[in-house]
């Protein structure tokens, strides 16, 4: 058992700890990110589909809510992160063509 320290397996298993956190940190953003796309894609589709546009009237976050059946915060999360959706007065939104 030459070389062989005491501390070795500790090391190994805090070393096999630290990666699993970070597996698991990724994983966890993958799913928010694609949780994120697929609220952008039902938003700006609603928008789009209800002739919101750049040159046109706006939408509010209790229509869309209602229409999305998406919660309120989060259609203002989604909006807000969007660079499809642009912020127009008073919690209102429009599809940024």
């Amino acid at each position: 058992m030459a070389g062989f320290k005491m501390n070795e397996p500790f090391e190994n298993e805090i070393v096999k700890l630290a990666f699993a956190a970070l597996v698991g940190v990724l994983v966890l953003g993958l799913f928010g990110w694609l949780k994120f796309k697929r609220d952008e894609k039902v938003v700006a589709s609603f928008l789009k589909d209800s002739g919101v546009d750049a040159r046109r009237i706006h939408k509010t976050t209790y229509e869309i809510s209602s229409a999305t059946n998406l919660h309120e915060k989060r259609v203002r999360k989604v909006c807000r992160k969007s660079t499809r959706i642009k912020k127009e007065q008073d919690d209102s939104w429009k599809f940024h063509v």
